[in-house]
């Protein structure tokens, strides 16, 4: 047995497990990555990846290597094969990066992840690797793993265990943690395959929601012809007879047409939502499905899980870094859990609305959804995914003209430096606090006192539109919007002095007519000691 430390151990290797260790490699972190089998799952599971979740690993730089497809909208169709409410992507909030939601094919997926993860000498990756015990002493955890081809054990310490080890998580039963069902099961069967061209029914939109009473269904056409039919499980079905090709053909075949398909898998899933009592125990975190589960009829389960990682990651480097007290961490579960709760709630309601098997019911979800489609528009119809606001947390908070902060979520921006360059202000900020102003007269320096602060906790100072002579701080950066976003935004809020987290969450925000950038890196400082999370 050899005993090796770590500064984080990492449970799992799914798509939450390969996002940590992708951010722990991109801060530095020494941390040792444990999963029980020795290659990635060959089937596609998830299919979807939003604005959110790319833009928490584009600092990472390897997106270019995920295959994906823009979801151009999604039709919901009678059992007429009508519509009821179609939904195109243009009306939703991408955070101003790329687009909202991208199709991805999770093997692939997998493969472009788990290969940016091995360049950082930081990460050791042991795949085929069975998790035995773990315990936590003194604030160190202690984790016992066997090696499944030699069966040698080891023993390894750490200061934090990150378990992104799915549903049945090992580590979430081994600190005897409670799993909540939130009572939402439904039996649905998911046919995927291949197809040599898209289906005549995708002309402007990429995904159907058959909503037919007597069999309700979803059709996705995915990545380079890939395709998913989720098939609602009935009274009088049995999971043998289902998974046969002659009767699930029955139900997919109006959609094929004469397209030539080849099937990868059937499987009848139980879809639920549940949620962990608690999502930590000490310095043990639960992450993604380990942590908290939901239907996949907003595609947001393994997203979820990847925003998990971003929240909880920079809170520790800042922690493992004497930048901020271990308290912080607290904060995990009081931003994540209630921002997971609404989407689960909203999963939910959609799988509902999809899944009125009453022929009366659906013709009063039918209606419903024709006069809410007429009188909302379709930016309106799932606001939930418009953004989402955190729980309790590292921010002030502000309320602004009565007006909540963009949920507290912060849009990318595109500047234009002084040397032409065209940039984005999350790749100018990087995972660091930023302050961002608009039109600021450069001269104005800050104080001495304040320096110190702003220099130790790597703070990034952007002048949108601004002046730059003069300043007396190194991460003071002037730069033009390339478009109005910045102006938008703060004639919005009535702002135009935004401090950021890491994350891209606003923390607060000010406005330059009533306060000096002295003023407001002074007011800054104060907010974040105030939380007595800084050091």
């Amino acid at each position: 047995m050899i005993e090796t430390e770590y500064d984080v151990i990492v449970a799992g290797y799914g798509p939450v497990g390969e996002t940590c260790a992708n951010l722990l490699g991109y801060y530095g972190i020494k941390a040792l990555v444990l999963d029980k089998e020795k290659n990635a799952y060959p089937l596609p599971r998830a299919i979807t990846w939003d604005a959110e979740c790319q833009r928490a690993m584009s600092h990472c730089e390897f997106l270019s290597e995920v295959k994906t497809r823009k979801i151009r909208g999604v039709d919901n169709k009678d059992a007429n094969k009508k519509s009821i409410m179609k939904i195109t992507m243009e009306g939703f909030d991408t955070y101003n990066y790329q687009h909202r939601i991208l199709f991805i094919h999770q093997p692939q997926f997998d493969e472009a992840h788990r290969e940016n993860a091995k360049k950082y000498s930081t990460n050791i990756i042991k795949t085929g690797s069975e998790l035995l015990a773990v315990d936590e002493i003194n604030g160190v955890v202690n984790c016992t793993y066997k090696d499944i081809e030699t069966n040698e054990e080891f023993k390894v310490t750490s200061k934090y265990l990150l378990a992104c080890d799915g549903a049945n998580s090992t580590v979430r039963k081994l600190n005897n943690i409670k799993l909540n069902s939130l009572d939402a099961d439904e039996a649905w069967m998911v046919v995927d395959g291949y197809t040599k061209s898209s289906f005549d029914c995708f002309t402007d939109i990429d995904a159907i929601q058959y909503c037919n009473p007597n069999r309700p269904t979803t059709i996705i056409q995915g990545v380079e012809n890939c395709f998913r039919f989720e098939i609602a499980y009935m009274p009088g079905d049995t999971i043998e007879e289902i998974q046969k090709e002659s009767v699930f053909r029955k139900y997919i075949d109006q959609w094929i047409g004469d397209n030539e398909v080849e099937f990868s898998r059937t499987a009848v899933y139980s879809f639920h939502a549940a949620s962990a009592e608690k999502w930590s125990k000490g310095n043990i975190f639960l992450l993604g499905d380990a942590a908290h589960q939901m239907p996949p009829f907003m595609g947001q389960g393994m997203n979820s899980g990847c925003r998990d990682a971003e929240n909880l990651l920079w809170k520790i480097n800042g922690v493992l870094k004497g930048l901020y007290s271990s308290k912080i961490l607290e904060t995990y579960e009081t931003e994540r859990k209630p921002h997971v709760a609404r989407i689960t709630r909203a999963a939910i309601k959609m799988g509902s609305v999809i899944n009125a098997k009453s022929k009366f019911k659906a013709l009063i979800r039918n209606a419903a959804l024709r006069i809410q489609g007429y009188f909302k528009g379709k930016e309106n119809i799932f606001p939930i995914l418009n953004g989402n606001r955190l729980g309790q947390g590292v921010h002030n908070m502000p309320k602004i003209k009565d007006v909540s902060l963009e949920r507290y979520y912060f849009n990318e921006i595109s500047v234009r430096l002084d040397d032409g360059r065209v940039q984005s202000t999350d790749k100018l900020l990087g995972k660091n606090f930023g302050i961002i102003l608009n039109d600021f007269d450069g001269n104005k320096k800050i104080s001495d006192e304040y320096l110190e602060f702003l220099n130790k906790h790597n703070f990034k100072i952007l002048n949108i539109s601004g002046s730059y002579e003069n300043s007396n701080y190194e991460n003071y950066i002037a730069c033009e919007d390339t478009h109005t976003d910045m102006k938008i935004y703060c004639d919005k809020y009535d702002c135009n002095a935004i401090i950021l987290r890491p994350d891209k969450y606003v923390f607060d925000i000010f406005n330059l007519e009533t306060a000096s950038l002295d003023e407001i890196v002074a007011t800054t400082i104060k907010s974040l000691e105030k939380t007595r999370l800084f050091n």
